[in-house]
């Protein structure tokens, strides 16, 4: 099980790979939704006042092996983890990012 700093260092990973596409520096804030399978983290434009992001839905980092699951944007937060939880959403295929 990985702790809650690999996690961190993994949803980083994840953002900078953002960042270049979109030729921004993002960051996380402090705040972050701990789950027993995982760790639930929000970005930003790390100069808000110049960029403003749209698209930049939370994600799940799991614990298990790291992977990243992309939610969704059209809902608030609570819909997704319950969605996830239960099975009744999946992600689609380019929501789903491996950091190895």
């Amino acid at each position: 099980m990985l702790t809650d700093n690999k996690m961190l260092d993994i949803a980083n990973k994840y953002i900078n790979e953002i960042g270049q596409e979109i030729n921004i520096e993002l960051e996380i804030p402090n705040d972050f939704i701990k789950k027993s399978y995982g760790n639930i983290y929000d970005y930003v434009a790390k100069d808000s006042t110049k960029h403003r992001l749209a698209g930049n839905g939370p994600f799940l980092v799991k614990n298990d092996v790291g992977t990243v699951i992309q939610f969704g944007t059209s809902d608030d937060i609570e819909y997704y983890i319950q969605g996830y939880e239960d099975g009744t959403w999946e992600p689609s295929s380019n929501g789903v990012w491996d950091p190895n």
